[in-house]
């Protein structure tokens, strides 16, 4: 009889090592997708930031060739306003003619400006390029390394977990019925998942002390 009660204290030893080992991990699964959405968020993020720059540099020299457009219109107006005015008979309408190739020349100096200040935003913007797909290249072979451990390491886990609940299950059905409905009962009111554990000098281990100094001894678990 005694042998029976210490062989059916040790299936449930080993049934709980088992069950709190599925139980961690279980945790570790849950958590797998979420790890590897963080490591694909992390990616996207140097992605976007090599797009960005990529669609930044497109419309700025977008923006040079339209610029480089109405400056060659307004070169034009200029050539027309000469012609023109080896044409006029008066002085008003030389003076006139003057005072157009000057405002054409004053619009033609701000399109130039304009020209400029763009052709140095796009060698800004290239060099902050260059260095968004240097980052973009080195973090990529890390998160992507990362990511095939999480996913290689959840794997194991995965067959881990497929082994230790068939030995569980084999356990559970060597223990007797009415001892195991017990341990589940004890185990479901434990947050921790421990239903046994160790007694030392008659004092339940598992057991919390409602006082440093109590001297009262407890002889069963929970």
């Amino acid at each position: 009889m005694a042998n029976d009660v210490r062989q059916q204290i040790s299936m449930l030893v080993k049934l709980q090592d088992l069950e709190l080992e599925i139980g961690r991990i279980q945790q570790a699964l849950s958590q797998v997708n979420r790890r590897t959405a963080e490591l694909d968020a992390q990616l996207e993020g140097f992605v976007s930031a090599v797009e960005s720059g990529k669609i930044r540099i497109q419309e700025l020299t977008k923006s040079i060739r339209a610029l480089e457009s109405d400056l060659q219109l307004n070169q034009g107006r200029i050539v027309k306003s000469h012609e023109k005015l080896r044409a006029v008979k008066t002085n008003k309408e030389y003076q006139s003619g003057l005072k157009e190739i000057e405002d054409l020349g004053a619009i033609g100096s701000k399109i130039e400006d304009e020209i400029l200040a763009a052709m140095e935003q796009v060698e800004a913007a290239t060099a902050a390029l260059k260095e968004h797909q240097a980052q973009m290249d080195m973090q990529a072979v890390l998160i992507r390394a990362e990511k095939e451990s999480v996913l290689q390491e959840a794997q194991q886990d995965g067959v881990r977990l497929e082994r230790m609940e068939a030995e569980a299950a084999a356990v559970a059905g060597r223990i007797a019925a009415e001892v195991l409905l017990l341990y589940r009962r004890v185990k479901a009111k434990k947050a921790n998942g421990i239903a046994i554990c160790s007694v030392c000098a008659s004092v339940c281990r598992g057991c919390p002390r409602e006082h440093p100094a109590s001297n009262v001894q407890r002889t069963s678990a929970g």
